[in-house]
């Protein structure tokens, strides 16, 4: 009786973890199928917009400054498709474990700095609107220094470039226990209206978790958007 027991207690932890990667995997697919359908849409968004500006070059007689025109439009596209495509593979690299990861103990008051310190000094003139609320001798964090650079670069353009002028975006880090927590606050980060960047935002999220870290998104009560990251503290 006892062995029968233990067998059918074997057999009922085995069935309980086969269900929650059976549940694992129908996630990823999921998550996969909106990539690539985000993917079909954008691309052929934009084949379309190139034909069109091909068709207006190509048939009808204009001054030079609306060929510019047609012409810049259509670097931009083939600019766009470049950036989804080379994200595309990066993320198809990820998700296949061929990317290297270095995972050491990182300082990461001087990442903060350098991916910040040229949004709170414009060039150009504009108002600054990146504010940095960071916590003082934060401790060391277990992170990939080129990987998290990436991250947050990224973050930090999208609030700025996808919010209202006039909306500030914020760069917060705090210790939380065990953690060290990051967090980019910005009214969006994709185009208003727009949610075909599901590559865009499946790449953030693997670029964290492949550091052990934790990402999450919230829609704050104030309309804001809070992008939070987590990460372990380096033993």
């Amino acid at each position: 009786m006892p062995q029968a027991h233990a067998a059918t207690q074997s057999q009922s932890s085995t069935l309980q973890q086969l269900q929650l990667e059976s549940e694992q995997l129908s996630k990823h697919l999921v998550a996969q199928k909106a990539v690539i359908a985000s993917l079909e849409r954008r691309v052929g968004r934009s084949l379309e917009a190139l034909d069109v500006h091909l068709q207006s070059l190509v048939s009808v007689r204009q001054a030079v400054p609306v060929w510019y025109h047609h012409l810049y439009a259509m670097q931009n596209e083939v600019n766009s498709l470049c950036d989804l495509i080379s994200d595309t593979m990066l993320l198809q690299k990820l998700e296949a474990g061929k990317v290297e990861v270095k995972l050491e103990p990182l300082t990461l008051e001087p990442l903060l700095v350098g991916v910040s310190r040229h949004l709170l000094d414009p060039k150009d003139g504009s108002p600054t609107r990146l504010m940095c609320e960071i916590e003082a001798a934060l401790p060391p964090t277990l992170a990939d220094q080129e990987l998290m650079e990436a991250v947050l670069t990224d973050l930090l353009a999208r609030g700025l470039k996808y919010s209202d002028a006039a909306s500030p975006v914020i760069l917060g880090a705090s210790r939380r226990a065990d953690r060290v927590v990051l967090h980019i606050t910005a009214q969006r980060f994709a185009p208003i209206g727009n949610r075909d960047f599901a590559t865009e935002i499946v790449l953030c999220c693997r670029r964290i978790e492949v550091q052990r870290g934790e990402v999450t998104c919230q829609q704050r009560a104030d309309g804001l958007q809070i992008v939070t990251i987590a990460l372990h503290l380096a033993s």
